[in-house]
């Protein structure tokens, strides 16, 4: 829970707790009552309009209007008369009755404090780490039409594939119009992800107080006169801010990130005059997948061109002259950990890519491997034959395809990882991870992670190497070393 959340559930708790006491004590509780509701009533209206209103506080709201209510019944009771001590004595309920009445109050009040600290904190509005790196962080959204090409996705021929990206980069303290928010249009990005994991939106209705460490709008750092760059690339049914956790943590390092929406994979992508969403249709196999991945690939170039035009001496934005095309790197997270990897084949300008968790669709990895730098990241989870097994029965029932479909793509699934580790590849495994633990995912509730996969931790590891390893062959830095990093952290397996 928030700071002011936490104080309103203590004092409520506590003003609860009071009000009972001194009733069952036949005081009268009227001064009490009357300041603690007037306390309640404040520490409300200040969590409201500082922190902001959310549904997962009812409870706590509720005994605040309990106290004020509590306040006018003692109120009133008090000017009535008392009765004689005879008669109060003849009017006490017998022992067994009040002992009946005490547990149940005990009851109810268990009850209240368990309910009323569950809900915000099993649905909290979390923190992200801060940044390790020596930059602030800022961030800006762009639209990109890419003329060349017809949108796939849509009946209209005359539709050019559009894209919208997010940029984080290096940034000048002081500068920017404000945080920026975790997610733009959450509502409408909510609603695409009720189709991908079936989570009705109001259950995440708290991500829109969630804040990164990234300004929006603010100047890029003059520390640098050009930073290198990164892609990312989210995963199909995913969306650009989804590894927030890491792109910001690179920006602080000296890099310009730029996450890519890629319209109609992603939960929602919204342009100024209309919504992409959601349209993956039956997608399964290799073959099936190999269309998509060449249009993920084009997405990525197109990026690339454009940020060559952002960054050339005839332009005149912010980015002018600030990017380093000559040191590319990209990340991604399943398929677009994979599309990563593919640019290594179909894209001379990136020189390293990082895949995270990533069946390597797309084109055949090479027999000697990429031939460029390459890091594997998978969730020990994702890639166990066990589980593999265990999981079986379900997905060919809820696909419709045969064992022997499954078998066969385990086994290319298998033989291309094997590929992909030849050469100047570092392959690491992360112990009790799973697929989305690679995301931002795990932080909207404890509930989520798998056991033994603490998201923070793992969060802190990923961060550490990625940075290493673009570090190492991106900026070419010599101190860098992915080797060593690995062995310095906890909780990963290595092959």
């Amino acid at each position: 829970m928030r700071t002011l959340e936490t104080a309103l559930w203590i004092t409520n708790l506590a003003i609860v707790i009071g009000c009972v006491m001194l009733s069952r004590k036949r005081r009268r509780p009227v001064s009490f009552c009357s300041w603690a509701a007037a306390l309640s009533a404040a520490l409300s209206i200040a969590q409201i309009f500082t922190e902001g209103y959310r549904w997962q506080m009812l409870p706590v709201y509720a005994a605040s209007l309990a106290a004020g209510g509590m306040a006018l019944y003692h109120a009133g009771t008090s000017r009535k008369k008392t009765r004689n001590a005879a008669s109060d004595m003849s009017d006490n309920p017998r022992p067994r009755l009040r002992g009946f009445k005490r547990l149940m109050i005990a009851l109810v009040l268990c009850l209240y404090a368990i309910l009323s600290a569950a809900l915000p904190s099993l649905l909290p509005v979390f923190t992200f780490a801060e940044p390790q790196g020596t930059y602030k962080v800022g961030t800006t959204t762009l639209m990109l039409e890419d003329k060349r090409r017809e949108e796939p996705a849509t009946e209209d021929r005359a539709d050019r594939r559009r894209l919208m990206i997010q940029i984080w980069y290096p940034a000048e303290a002081g500068t920017g119009s404000g945080k920026a928010p975790y997610i733009e249009h959450l509502p409408i990005v909510l609603e695409g992800l009720r189709q991908s994991i079936s989570m009705p939106p109001f259950l995440l209705s708290q991500l829109k107080y969630v804040q990164p460490y990234a300004m929006q709008d603010a100047e890029v750092s003059r520390d640098q006169e050009r930073y290198p760059v990164l892609l990312f690339s989210h995963g199909l049914s995913g969306f650009r801010n989804q590894n927030t956790f890491q792109v910001t943590e690179l920006a602080s390092r000296g890099y310009i990130v730029v996450g890519i929406d890629h319209a109609y994979d992603a939960a929602a992508v919204v342009f100024p005059d209309r919504t992409a969403m959601l349209k993956l249709g039956n997608l399964s196999g290799f073959d099936a997948y190999e269309e998509k991945s060449r249009l993920w690939v084009e997405d990525a170039k197109f990026v690339l061109d454009e940020l060559e035009r952002m960054s050339g001496p005839a332009a005149s934005g912010f980015l002018s002259g600030r990017l380093d095309m000559d040191k590319i790197g990209m990340f991604g997270h399943s398929f677009g950990g994979a599309t990563a990897a593919q640019m290594l084949l179909a894209d001379s300008r990136v020189k390293a890519a990082l895949n995270m968790d990533g069946t390597l669709y797309g084109q055949p990895v090479p027999e000697g491997g990429f031939g460029k730098p390459y890091m594997q990241m998978n969730a020990e989870l994702s890639i166990d034959r066990a589980v593999f097994e265990q999981s079986l029965d379900r997905a060919m029932a809820s696909s419709g395809r045969s064992r022997e479909d499954y078998e066969q793509f385990w086994a290319e699934s298998v033989e291309r990882r094997s590929r992909a580790e030849s050469g100047e590849a570092h392959t690491i495994i992360f112990a009790h991870a799973n697929h989305m633990s690679f995301t931002d995912f795990y932080l909207f509730s404890p509930l989520l992670p798998p056991k033994g996969a603490e998201p923070r931790q793992m969060h802190s590891s990923i961060n550490a190497l990625s940075a290493a390893f673009f570090d190492q062959y991106v900026k070419g830095d010599p101190g860098a070393s992915v080797e060593k990093t690995a062995l310095s952290l906890p909780g990963l397996i290595r092959p």
